[in-house]
């Protein structure tokens, strides 16, 4: 009769451990992303709503979308009353390409394939990529000295 521990495949072992260290992995990225989330929650509690859509913050240093299906738009509350219209609009752009349903997407992405340097640097690109669109789309709509001032801005 062979004896079980003789027999055993090396590549079982291997298996066995990369899966491990993999789930390991997996879940400190989407642990991550919950407490970030979390944290972020806890800091626009207290936002005050301007608009629909618009929530102004004294805890946030930067304009941002949160929510997949009612997202709002955060904006800090120290931004100046000139820059709103050209800081929604930009905003709005990324509302109307969805991307905050694609930037989480690709978030989860990234933490099943965490191990893969391309896969991080893809994910780095498409952020980019989406501020550069957004950007782009927004200065097509608007003419000379809109144009001067939203770049100002942003």
């Amino acid at each position: 009769m062979p004896n079980p521990v003789e027999s055993v495949n090396p590549m079982q072992i291997v298996t066995g451990v990369a899966s491990t260290i993999w789930i390991i992995g997996l879940a400190i990225m989407l642990v991550y992303m919950l407490v970030s989330y979390m944290n972020l929650r806890r800091q626009i509690r207290e936002s005050i709503k301007l608009d629909d859509r618009i929530w102004i913050n004294d805890r946030i240093e930067s304009p941002f979308i949160l929510g997949l299906i009612f997202p709002k738009i955060y904006l800090p509350s120290n931004t100046n009353k000139e820059d709103v219209p050209y800081i929604v609009a930009h905003e709005e752009e990324h509302l109307k390409y969805h991307d905050n349903l694609w930037k989480p997407f690709g978030y989860v992405l990234l933490a099943v394939h965490w191990f893969n340097p391309l896969v991080w640097l893809s994910y780095i690109l498409m952020c980019k990529d989406m501020e550069m669109a957004c950007d782009e789309r927004v200065v097509w709509t608007l003419d000379g000295e809109k144009k001067k001032r939203y770049s100002e801005v942003l």
